[in-house]
């Protein structure tokens, strides 16, 4: 693992592990609950998916500071296309 993934390994493992359990709630367990509670259930394992991916895109965000590239006006690659 690199340096910036290994930083934020607990983002990527917890997403993951979020995720996959809320993909496990919606496919395996809701179907076999019958009325409201299996409802509930499948709703549930959504928003833990949701969470799941957003907790990974947290993993994916640069710094503020690295955000954009700043080139200077004297750079020898202005006037190439």
């Amino acid at each position: 693992m690199n340096g910036i993934m290994k930083e934020k390994q607990a983002y990527w493992i917890g997403g993951t592990v979020i995720a996959l359990l809320g993909v496990a709630l919606v496919r395996l367990l809701a179907p076999e609950l019958s009325g409201s509670f299996g409802t509930v259930v499948m709703a549930l394992g959504f928003v833990m998916v949701v969470a799941g991916i957003t907790v990974i895109s947290f993993a994916t965000r640069r710094k503020r500071s690295e955000a954009f590239i700043t080139v200077g006006k004297n750079s020898k690659d202005r006037g190439r296309t």
